[in-house]
């Protein structure tokens, strides 16, 4: 059986799938589509984004479908969901708000970040002739901050933004000292999904990335997962 993860590299919703299928101990293939690839990725599947899951020639896009049918195509490997009802919807409450919520601080950061933000054009100049750097730049930044925008972050105060995520962190952590994960007694989609989104703003913000390790049960909780 052939498995290829079709990823743009720096997405966390490419890094959750590829951690979902190396928890599950599934061998796979990324191929990265960075730079001027990023024009085949509409090729990919109907909704034009990626990752896309290719499992001998059956193609699931979306980090959530895929998490889901790993669960049901390989029900013998650790599980990303939990049989018991009541934690599975707590898991999956947990997931949405990584994808949905969580997601668009790791994009905040990015965007305001220099370092981060040049990091990212980096990867989306791949293939590319240099002088196209002078275009993509402001293109990037400018999409970027308006998505966040119209999703609301991008209307409020840098403090505020940082209160909020402040917030969150310490909610993570009180949570993590029940069991050492965010429910249940192992490791889920929702260690998962919320543990690439803060790794991702470790990795590419200079500023927020060392308030994150400064919470000890977090930190530790992000090092089991490496």
């Amino acid at each position: 059986m052939t498995v290829v993860l079709h990823q743009w590299e720096i997405s966390p919703f490419c890094q959750k799938v590829a951690k979902a299928l190396s928890y599950k101990g599934i061998a796979f293939e990324a191929v990265n589509y960075n730079g001027a690839l990023a024009a085949k990725v509409q090729g990919l599947s109907k909704v034009g984004k990626v990752p896309v899951l290719d499992i001998d020639g059956l193609r699931i896009q979306d980090s959530t479908r895929i998490a889901r049918y790993l669960d049901e195509a390989y029900p013998d490997a650790p599980r990303l969901y939990p049989d018991n009802s009541l934690l599975k919807a707590q898991v999956e409450l947990w997931e949405d708000w990584s994808d949905e919520l969580l997601y668009f601080y790791e994009v905040y950061f990015r965007v305001n970040d220099p370092v981060a933000l040049n990091a990212a054009v980096d990867v989306a100049m791949l293939g590319r002739p240099t002088y196209e750097r002078m275009v993509m730049k402001p293109m990037l930044k400018t999409a970027l901050k308006a998505m966040l925008y119209f999703q609301g972050l991008g209307r409020l105060s840098s403090e505020d933004v940082e209160a909020e995520f402040h917030r969150h962190l310490a909610r993570i952590e009180v949570t993590l000292a029940a069991t050492g994960w965010l429910v249940g007694e192992s490791r889920t989609i929702a260690d998962i999904a919320v543990a690439t989104q803060l790794s991702e703003v470790i990795r590419t913000s200079q500023r927020m990335g060392p308030t994150i390790l400064q919470h000890p049960r977090l930190a530790q909780w992000l090092k089991a997962q490496a």
